[in-house]
């Protein structure tokens, strides 16, 4: 913000001393030229008649009435009478604004008349008479006056100019925080929405005219988005439900069909239940995942250790046929601040993908871990795990990995992430210590115990 007003007063305050110096420069030459015209009446009395008492009595009078000096050259360039300048007449004589008179050039140009030599203006006028050229009357001037007038001329320009600066300096802070504040409402704005807060608005009554537009542009966006989001989730959920009660009618007609199936229809028979099963699944899924995207449900303590070991008891029934191990292990009372059914929902996914990637008579560990801030539920397997960049694309809708072999929906890790992002969270997957899947859901804590963990032990427990 200081830049500004300083290029501001560069740009405009050093022409204008510029122009003001120049001008008490042309002024004194004006000035002085006119007095040299006056003196060019004794000068051709002197210079025509041989009348030189009158020339000096007059150049004396100009002394001391001015404190300058005047000087009178004959036709020819060589000296008739006069005061001494700085320079010595035949150095005055040499002087381009002489010469230039010498020839008879009447005209005012400040570049033939005026010349700056040892600290003396020089002005030259020519003599005429009878329509002759017959000398010049120079005039020599000590610049003293017109120095002190101009270093005042800079001298006011200068206080201008650290009152201007000292004024925008002063100004400066308050009109960057009026500018800059809607901006920083509209940056926050914008993180919150990207976020998936569709509710954020921006302030349009704040800062200058065209950041009042941008932020109603911003809101008419904002809303217009939030519609649409509602308008899609709301199709999602009634379709959803909707197409529910034609798959069970579906299924009961089919399983009703079953005693009138040869038996070599009984495979397809089998194939077209699966089928309405895994058209239940991903009904099921979406209409999941539609509620944990609307963010209206009440956030509350969730004892994490519970639901863990309740879940894992039930995944274990699922374990023990293909002879894999399911354990659960963490210290103390975990409690963590989300809506309930979140760690519920995120750990069957996490447990439904490790059992199903997880070899026989291998292990599947369930671990349960805190620090100040974060409640941690992990999932390792011991399964071919995911390269980085499937990873990355995990937790996309519908999206299955090459090993998954046509089994799932695609839709269980995008419903734990948006689990996660609704309850101010997050689901990291990373690979696990033996090669396998390292699959964490983080919340945020709630309770007394949090305070009692030190710093970092969340991190360091789960490269454990």
């Amino acid at each position: 913000m200081v830049a500004l007003p300083v290029a501001v007063v560069t740009v405009l305050g050093l022409p204008l001393a510029l122009q003001r110096s120049d001008e008490a420069l042309r002024e004194l030459a004006h000035a002085r030229a006119t007095e040299a015209r006056q003196l060019s009446s004794a000068a051709v009395q002197a210079l025509s008649h041989g009348e030189r008492e009158v020339l000096r009595q007059r150049i004396a009078d100009y002394q001391d009435r001015t404190g300058g000096r005047a000087h009178v050259f004959n036709a020819r360039g060589r000296s008739v009478d006069g005061a001494l300048c700085l320079l010595s007449p035949d150095e005055l004589a040499q002087q381009n604004v002489v010469r230039a008179a010498l020839q008879g050039q009447f005209t005012d140009s400040s570049d033939r008349r005026v010349a700056k030599a040892a600290e003396e203006l020089i002005v030259a006028v020519p003599v005429i008479h009878g329509g002759m050229l017959v000398g010049v009357v120079v005039v020599c001037s000590a610049l003293d006056d017109l120095q002190l007038k101009q270093w005042t001329i800079w001298a006011v320009v200068a206080v201008i100019a650290a009152l201007a600066l000292a004024a925008s300096g002063f100004l400066a802070e308050p009109l960057a925080r009026w500018i800059l504040r809607p901006v920083r409402y509209l940056e926050a704005a914008a993180r919150r929405f990207a976020a998936g807060d569709h509710d954020a608005r921006v302030p349009v009554h704040l800062g200058p005219p065209d950041l009042r537009v941008l932020a109603e542009t911003f809101n008419h966006l904002a809303e217009q988005v939030q519609h649409q989001v509602t308008v899609q989730k709301s199709f999602v959920s009634d379709a959803s439900h909707q197409l529910r009660s034609p798959l069970v009618a579906l299924r009961l007609r089919l399983e009703n069909l079953e005693p009138h199936i040869a038996p070599d229809g009984s495979r397809g028979l089998e194939q077209a239940l699966g089928e309405v099963d895994r058209m239940t699944g991903i009904l099921n899924a979406l209409l999941l995942l539609a509620r944990a995207e609307s963010g209206a449900q009440a956030v509350e303590c969730v004892d994490v250790r519970a639901v863990a070991e309740e879940r894992v008891a039930s995944w274990r029934l699922v374990a023990e046929p293909r002879n894999i191990t399911v354990t659960i292990d963490g210290e103390g009372d975990l409690v963590a601040s989300a809506v309930a059914g979140t760690v519920d929902q995120v750990l069957d996914v996490f447990l439904d993908n490790a059992l199903r990637m997880a070899p026989p008579g291998s292990t599947v560990q369930v671990r349960l871990v805190e620090d100040t801030a974060m409640v941690a539920v992990q999932c390792i397997d011991a399964g071919p795990g995911m390269r980085p960049d499937e990873r990355a694309r995990a937790c996309d809708r519908f999206w299955r990995g090459a090993r998954a072999a046509g089994e799932g929906s695609g839709l269980g890790l995008a419903i734990a992430a948006s689990l996660a992002r609704a309850n101010n969270g997050h689901v990291l997957l990373q690979e696990g210590p033996g090669g396998g899947l390292h699959a964490e859901l983080r919340l945020p804590a709630r309770g007394p115990a949090r305070a009692e963990r030190r710093p970092g032990a969340l991190l360091q427990k789960s490269r454990g």
